[in-house]
């Protein structure tokens, strides 16, 4: 009786995340909860993506403010490791989503990379679709 006393414990301790980032791990809306997020949708062959990633690195220390990232090949041919790989490579020190940002947010297929959408309560707030620099993000974080 006390193992499955424990068993049921242990179950109902578990909290199922919402998404999947790359790196194996988990996330719940309610951690972004009041939070800006900014989804930054990239890809390695895109110079001004390169160019914006240290001003992500940077705004996503900011406690108010999440950066999490998706490569634009993820939706057909790149895998999580693959990904990871990449992120390594460019020093991106975000979290990158494993699970579809369209299921998520419902949100489209951008047209071109860079693009980042602004996200605040679950509620994607605006997108912009040109290179970002910190002082930008910092000006979209304040107005949403």
């Amino acid at each position: 009786m006390k193992k499955v006393l424990l068993l049921a414990l242990v179950l109902l301790s578990c909290e199922r995340s919402d998404f999947l980032f790359t790196d194996g791990s988990g996330g719940s809306f309610r951690d972004y909860q009041d939070q800006v997020i900014f989804l930054n949708i990239w890809a390695d062959w895109c110079p001004p993506c390169i160019v914006e990633f240290p001003y992500f690195n940077e705004i996503d220390k900011d406690q108010n403010i999440s950066v999490i990232g998706f490569h634009f090949d993820q939706f057909d041919i790149l895998s999580d490791k693959e990904v990871n790989q990449l992120m390594d490579k460019f020093d991106i020190q975000f979290q990158n989503l494993s699970s579809d940002p369209r299921q998520l947010w419902g949100i489209e297929l951008p047209e071109s990379v860079p693009t980042t959408y602004i996200i605040k309560n679950g509620q994607v707030k605006d997108a912009v679709s040109y290179p970002l620099t910190l002082e930008k993000l910092k000006e979209l974080a304040s107005t949403h």
